[in-house]
């Protein structure tokens, strides 16, 4: 059963992708045609890309330890487990002990922008003349997201192995395209646009999936009760 349902799950994710992969490319692509609009986001990224190879790699990794056991431990909360410690060290990695889990707690920090989503949330709140700045720290803390994201995000990283993978992949695709998404288009406005997106990435995924429904229903049933008809009636 908990097999089926990470199968279930994937495909879903699968078909987000596809929905919000669209959304995202529009959105990159407009954003193209007003710079201005960007220019404290993009700057933001560059900035911490520049200092994580200049200053972070040598001070070592402490915020991003503290990050990754921090939404550990957030999400087993939302689950309703029980923490009961959580320890970050600079020099010795960290850890959080949690009753119980699941692989959305253990996927968790690859998917989850924990800064970047902050921002995010008191944004919309915040009055016009700051915006630069929110938009700055959005660029900043989300390229921190994306490279602790790439250095972590291997074959022999524990919770990738006990999450599977392929699997893993899949879901932490899906989830980091939509907070890149919620990113790009808060830089423009507030609540009301951040939730287009997320509507306009549902509607594309559920074309995806009836047309890819349809594809099937016209081509791969057809050919596998071409195949049942040939091999097993045949017989028969």
């Amino acid at each position: 059963m908990k097999l089926l349902g990470k199968i279930v799950f994937a495909i879903i994710c699968l078909i987000g992708i596809t929905g919000y992969g669209r959304e995202l490319y529009q959105l990159i692509y407009s954003f193209f045609s007003t710079p201005r609009l960007t220019l404290s986001f993009l700057s933001g990224l560059i900035i911490y890309l520049l200092m994580s190879v200049f200053i972070f790699k040598q001070r070592g990794e402490f915020w991003n330890i503290l990050e990754h056991e921090l939404t550990h431990a957030l999400f087993a909360l939302l689950f309703f487990k029980r923490v009961d410690s959580l320890s970050t060290k600079r020099d010795y990695g960290g850890e959080v002990v949690v009753h119980g889990s699941n692989f959305i707690i253990t996927l968790s920090p690859y998917f989850f922008p924990l800064f970047t989503v902050l921002i995010l949330f008191i944004k919309p709140f915040m009055f016009t003349n700051i915006q630069w700045v929110l938009n700055f720290l959005l660029g900043f803390t989300l390229m921190f997201h994306l490279l602790h994201l790439f250095r972590e995000f291997h074959i022999s990283q524990p919770d990738i192995r006990r999450s599977g993978f392929i699997f893993s992949m899949i879901v932490v695709l899906f989830f980091n395209i939509v907070f890149i998404g919620l990113c790009l288009v808060s830089l423009k406005g507030g609540w009301r646009e951040m939730g287009m997106f997320l509507s306009g990435g549902f509607q594309n995924s559920k074309i995806f999936a009836k047309e890819g429904w349809l594809l099937i229903e016209q081509s791969i049933f057809p050919f596998l009760k071409k195949i049942f008809n040939q091999h097993i009636m045949g017989s028969s």
